[in-house]
This record gives structure tokens, C-alpha cells and sequence, in this order.
């Protein structure tokens, strides 16, 4: 079919064909002025090239109600949104950001995000605790949810036992995987060398898509399925703090969660969480 290139109207939808791409595209609904604007805000004063652990979603929430974190130090917000919680804990050298505890990032604001946290923090290094789904697990040798273990991901040749490896062809979706991108295009393109490890922790649930918008609305607890052994935190909060050469702030203990808290979060820290102001794949 002939398109008269003067006509006031657009083409039928039926009449474009596959090499018009330069040309009218029905489908495009965004253009390039709607692309939502990512304003980053890091509140606290923190020392450089410190190592950086990052505690994140259900996992990150899990952890964080029994490490030993001290008070909050500092806050990340995103388009006014608070994301990021920031810990320096007296014990260690370690700055722990425990990331996306109370909303979860689009992932139009992950890569803004996750640069804007390294170039203020220069880690020295990073390790980053976040969790896997078991059932989309793809394995030549699939295990049973109570025997699923602990994986990881490193940019370096980094044996972890007893932990195994998160190998292809399963990808990563979330922010762990926007922070492993970012370093290791930092690594490759200077002379900055530095390690990032990702451990991983088994999930029973899979994991929800990333939202369209950046939303204040509060996440639902895990299940009671969720919930990791004490002996299996024990080890990931020493590897945690290991692979980036720090000792843990303390031995990881689990702890009740009071009513009206977020994934473990406690109610004293949410209350500090107003500290100054009120898809990535690999």
C-alpha cells in the first residue's frame, strides 16, 4: 500500500512496515521531554575510600534487625523520597547503607542512584547482601527449598565456601545488579581497582517488578517462609564484612520486631530517618 508522504493524517497502523523505524512510530507513548528527572541527596558526613557494605530489600531488612548498626549516621534521598539508610558503625570502618527498606526504585532512577552513592562514598570496596528466588533458580541440580543455599557474585576470582556460585543463565533484576555493573565499568575504564561481591540468600518468593514510579507507601513484611536461620546469618554477616577486608560490627542475633516497624528495621531507626529532611541485568 502507497502512503501519500503530504496527507494530514497518520498512516494506518497496518501500513508500517518493518524498515520504517526512522519514520512514525505508532507504538511510542514516552517521549524523550517525559523522561522523569532523578534528583539524588546524600545527608551526613562520611570519610572517603572507606570499604561499603549495602544491605538491600527483604534480605538488607532481615539483616539489618540483627547487626549491631549502631545509630543512623545518614540518609539517601531520591526525588525528595527517602531510599537509603546510612550507618557508620563504631566498631568497624565499614559505612553500611541499607538501601530501598521502606519503598523500591524504579528502574529509571537506578543508575543515577547508584553513581551518585560512589562518587560520594569512593569506596575502597563494596559487598552487597541481597536474595535469589529459588523456584526460577535454573540448575542442572535443583535442591529443595530447605537445602537451597547461599550464592554469590564477584568481579574477582573470590571462593566463598560454603557459599556457591550465581551462575548463567540466571540474571539479576534489581539494584545489587546496578551497583555490580557500575564498579565494574569503573574497574575496567581507570586505573580504580577495587572488588565488588554480591551474596545472595535463598528466597522461597519471587521477587515483584520493579515499579513504574518511585512511591513513599511503605513494603510489606516477608513471610514467615522467608525468614533465614541464625547460623546462616551468622556466616553471611562475617563474609559480608570479610570480603571487603573489615571486621563485622558485632555478632549478628536475631532480634523481635516491634509492631509497625519495616522488614526488621526498628522503630528507633525509622524515627532517624529523618536526617536532615523529612532493568539493570547482569
Amino acid at each position: 500500500m502507497e502512503i501519500d508522504p503530504l496527507a494530514d493524517a497518520l498512516p494506518p497502523r497496518y501500513a508500517i512496515e518493518s524498515d520504517d523505524e526512522d519514520e512514525y512510530n505508532p507504538l511510542t507513548t514516552q517521549r524523550a521531554d517525559h523522561v522523569p528527572i532523578v534528583k539524588i541527596k546524600v545527608k551526613g558526613q562520611f570519610t572517603t575510600g572507606c570499604p561499603l557494605v549495602i544491605a538491600s530489600g527483604p534480605a538488607g531488612n532481615f539483616w539489618a534487625d540483627g547487626a549491631d548498626l549502631g545509630e543512623q549516621q545518614g540518609a539517601i534521598f531520591v526525588n525528595n523520597i527517602q531510599v537509603g539508610f546510612l550507618f557508620k558503625p563504631s566498631s568497624t570502618r565499614t559505612v553500611v547503607l541499607v538501601s530501598e527498606a521502606t519503598t523500591t526504585l524504579p528502574l529509571w532512577s537506578m543508575n543515577k542512584y547508584v553513581n551518585d552513592i560512589l562518587d560520594h562514598l569512593q569506596p575502597s570496596a563494596i559487598s552487597i547482601l541481597d536474595m535469589y528466588p529459588i523456584q526460577s533458580y535454573i540448575s542442572s541440580e535443583p535442591l529443595p527449598v530447605h537445602e537451597a543455599p547461599v550464592r554469590y557474585l564477584s568481579l574477582r576470582n573470590t571462593s566463598l565456601d560454603p557459599f556457591q556460585n550465581f551462575a548463567p543463565p540466571n540474571i539479576l533484576q534489581s539494584i545489587s545488579a546496578a551497583f555490580m555493573s557500575a564498579m565494574n565499568i569503573r574497574t575496567l575504564s581507570s586505573s580504580y581497582q577495587s572488588n565488588a561481591v554480591i551474596l545472595l540468600l535463598p528466597s522461597p518468593e519471587i521477587p515483584r517488578a520493579a515499579p513504574s514510579k518511585l512511591l513513599t507507601s511503605r513494603l510489606s513484611r516477608p513471610s514467615g517462609d522467608q525468614a533465614w536461620s541464625v547460623e546462616m546469618m551468622v556466616e553471611v554477616n562475617e563474609k559480608l564484612f570479610g570480603v571487603v577486608g573489615a571486621k563485622p560490627s558485632g555478632t549478628w542475633a536475631l532480634r523481635s520486631t516491634p509492631a509497625g516497624s519495616a522488614f526488621g528495621l526498628s522503630k528507633k531507626r525509622q524515627n532517624l530517618a529523618e536526617v536532615g529532611e523529612g532493568s539493570m541485568y547482569i
